[in-house]
């Protein structure tokens, strides 16, 4: 028979393993980390010039 520790422990570890499937998923496929701008038009604008992308240059 097990003991109390191991059988709570599995029950835990059972329960972790089949929370949300779907949300898991989508966490390991498209990351968890929000889309967010990196080069936007105004910051590319403020920055030293020969610290912008020449594509991303303002004219």
């Amino acid at each position: 028979m097990a003991s109390k520790t191991a059988v709570t422990e599995f029950k835990r570890a059972r329960r972790h393993k089949n929370m949300n499937p779907a949300r898991k998923a989508l966490a390991r496929n498209q990351g968890t980390t929000p889309v967010f701008p990196v080069h936007t038009p105004e910051v590319d604008a403020a920055a030293p010039k020969d610290q912008v992308a020449p594509a991303n240059r303002a004219k």
